[in-house]
């Protein structure tokens, strides 16, 4: 039976950006001494900064859950045009120890107030564009439920730890490379529509040039409250109260 993580309705909007789950892909064989050179790893990620975050945590003694933590979160700083903490996902899970395994699905849902009709004008129409770009294209994000979870039932380290990395790369940024220059060309137009994502995903406005270094501090704060207060910190609380607020003022149905 597939375990179903279900996001609180928040009762909760990265402001300016919304995301999919990235591809990770973790291997990691039985043993406690990772340094040691008792224990093999391999790990494959969508950007090399995800990728190293995790085979250090699994160097501090973590274990494969942990370092899909790690990277998940990694990966929602650095690729904000495929994944992230705004969207959901699904996790196919092994446990080496005992055979169990599973699929953890963390699809994000769609708000409470959602209806059958809220993408149609008032003939019935569809009004083209509403339910890919902006406020009502959101749904309530299942990632942060999905980490929590992954460190309380399957995890040795605390999210204080396997979060520390995709904390300290949203302070201090990331450098623009090609990869995201397509992507961030693709969607420019709706990037700045919204003046607080133009403002972080942008440069002045334009496309970034490569090297550019792409800093999030609100992301920070948001990881680091989910690093204290697991998934309650991002579902209830200031950082919720943040969410829908900045959600309906800009015309979209959370609460």
């Amino acid at each position: 039976m597939p375990e179903k993580i279900i996001s609180r309705q928040i009762r909760a909007p990265l402001r300016g950006a919304f995301f999919m789950f990235g591809l990770c892909l973790i291997l990691a064989w039985s043993g406690n001494a990772y340094t040691a050179g008792q224990q093999k790893a391999a790990i494959a990620s969508a950007h090399p900064l995800a990728t190293e975050a995790g085979l250090e945590i699994l160097r501090q003694g973590g274990n494969a859950f942990d370092a899909a933590i790690t990277v998940a979160s990694v990966l929602a700083v650095v690729e904000p045009q495929s994944s992230g903490l705004g969207g959901g996902g699904f996790w196919l899970l092994h446990r080496a120890s005992d055979g169990y395994e599973t699929m953890l699905d963390s699809r994000e849902t769609a708000p409470l107030a959602a209806s059958a009709d809220m993408y149609l004008d008032a003939k019935g129409n569809v009004q083209k564009g509403l339910s890919v770009n902006g406020p009502l294209a959101a749904g309530i994000p299942g990632i942060p439920a999905a980490l929590d979870h992954l460190a309380m039932r399957y995890g040795r380290l605390p999210l204080n730890r396997t979060l520390a990395s995709a904390i300290e790369v949203a302070e201090q940024g990331f450098p623009v490379d090609e990869v995201y220059r397509i992507k961030a060309r693709f969607r420019i137009d709706q990037l700045n529509k919204w003046p607080a994502a133009g403002k972080i995903f942008l440069q002045g406005g334009k496309l970034p040039e490569a090297g550019y270094e792409i800093r999030q501090p609100d992301l920070a704060v948001t990881l680091k409250t989910i690093a204290v207060q697991g998934s309650r910190g991002f579902y209830q609380g200031e950082v919720a109260k943040r969410l829908v607020e900045g959600v309906r003022e800009a015309g979209g149905i959370w609460q």
